[in-house]
């Protein structure tokens, strides 16, 4: 088991009060490089026993020395972790392990099981100790306290399946700031949001375009109450799209609110470690005690620096895991680096923002292209005429390469005469095709015609699918 040298700390985080500064000063105000030795430190007393613990890393890094730890640079003689590794770990679930060959701690001292979304693939099974359990509460809940959130906000939390990363996880995380939960997934639209005025509502989390649906009906249902709107905070994750000034305007102006961030995590490692803080510059990385990260060139696996301005793949390393420990798990998920300094905020860990997934990455005649990219030339260039919901259509699940013109089917403004999309539409290929050299079929649809949920909403769809 691993030995938990700082998991009496834990509890001395919780809660903190509206005037505190950080949920976790000590290392948010560290400078990034001694956050990176004291982290080098730790991960270095991890790694002896992970072999012997699990038997995927006692096959995955067979042929790999133990690294020395002196710095976070010596984590690059190990190998990566893949998606697949752990899939296929999780195939070799036996009576004796049930949550596969990474289980690295006995099945009675397993407290929680927590499952991704499957939106790639097969659902994926997490065990989580007690240990566990709490270092997620007190990640996500440093990554609500960074993006706003306090104990005197009543918060609505939208998902609706308590076992998701989104689930549990995050209510856990509301209340270990010590917020009121008011778990209204599940319900109508209609009646979240009618709940909303009626608990007094001061704070929501909701995906960016679930954020935009409950913008657009927001006063129309709250006039219905007669009941004043109390919101004031919203937090959006789980999709890109917080970086345009459009989509924010609608929100915010929809909501009637001016405190709006952004949040990211990742259900295989923490599913809540970066929040936007005030400065509105990005994402702080907020899972440090716990969790280190690299940054490095897709392609080739070399490591990067954490540059302003710098892209790449964001790798997790999950030191301080009981259960199903991660080492060098590579995320698939692309960012920007919008700052490497330390913040007008204070806080010193390296600022991004999400450009796309790797997963989600398509080949059009030999050439990747992230459909966020689509999608935010798109909603950037032909905004208050279209709506900030698109997807691309697949011929398969498996379908990665196109050679002819990608189908797009993009929801018209209301604004729009239904006489004029055939029009709009050709303007809008001709617009993909000079900035990102790639050909599409773009069909308009009305308002509310393309699926919107609670949870994630994918940019790719099956053709025929439901």
């Amino acid at each position: 088991m691993t030995n938990h040298t700082d998991s009496a700390c834990l509890p001395h985080r919780d809660a903190r009060g509206a005037d505190a500064a950080y949920w976790d000063a000590e290392l948010e105000t560290r400078p990034w490089p001694e956050v990176e030795r004291w982290q080098a430190e730790r991960i270095g007393a991890f790694l002896p026993a992970l072999r012997q613990r699990s038997s995927m890393y006692a096959a995955l890094h067979a042929g790999s020395p133990l690294p020395a730890m002196r710095s976070l640079a010596d984590l690059q003689a190990l190998p990566f972790t893949y998606k697949d590794d752990i899939r296929a770990a999780q195939d070799r679930a036996s009576a004796e392990q049930p949550f596969g060959a990474n289980q690295a701690a006995p099945t009675a001292e397993v407290v929680q099981v927590l499952s991704s979304s499957g939106t790639t693939g097969a659902p994926m099974y997490y065990a989580l100790t007690a240990h566990d359990v709490a270092v997620f509460a007190d990640v996500i809940a440093n990554t609500w306290f960074t993006a706003g959130l306090r104990r005197d906000d009543v918060v609505a939390h939208l998902v609706g399946l308590p076992m998701v990363a989104g689930g549990l996880p995050y209510a856990d995380g509301f209340r270990r700031v010590g917020a009121t939960l008011c778990w209204l997934g599940g319900f109508p639209t209609e009646r979240i949001l009618r709940e909303m005025r009626r608990l007094r509502v001061t704070a929501l989390l909701a995906t960016t375009s679930f954020g935009l649906h409950l913008a657009e009906q927001w006063e129309q249902i709250g006039r219905d109450t007669g009941l004043p709107s109390t919101l004031a905070k919203v937090l959006c994750g789980g999709e890109p799209g917080l970086n345009q000034a459009d989509i924010r305007g609608r929100i915010t102006g929809g909501l009637g609110i001016t405190h709006l961030r952004e949040v990211m995590g990742l259900g295989d490692v923490i599913p809540a470690m970066w929040g936007e803080c005030e400065a509105h510059d990005g994402m702080h990385f907020n899972a440090q005690r716990h969790v280190a990260i690299e940054l490095i060139e897709p392609a080739s696996g070399a490591v990067l620096p954490w540059a302003k301005g710098a892209t790449g793949e964001v790798v997790y390393t999950a030191f301080d895991r009981d259960a199903t420990p991660l080492v060098r798990y590579r995320s698939r998920d692309h960012a920007l680096v919008t700052g490497a300094e330390r913040c007008a905020c204070g806080r010193t860990s390296p600022r991004i923002r999400c450009i796309g997934r790797t997963d989600d990455m398509l080949i059009y005649k030999g050439m990747n292209v992230f459909p966020t990219a689509i999608r935010d030339l798109i909603t950037r260039q032909f905004a208050g005429r279209v709506e900030p919901m698109l997807r691309i259509l697949k011929d398969h699940e498996e379908q990665v390469r196109f050679d002819d013109p990608l189908p797009v089917e993009i929801e018209a403004a209301e604004a729009v005469a239904a006489a004029d999309y055939a029009r709009l539409a050709r303007e809008i290929e001709s617009l993909v095709r000079s900035q990102l050299q790639v050909r599409i079929i773009a069909t308009l649809m009305a308002p509310g015609s393309l699926p919107c949920g609670v949870y994630k909403n994918s940019l790719i769809a099956v053709r025929g699918a439901a």
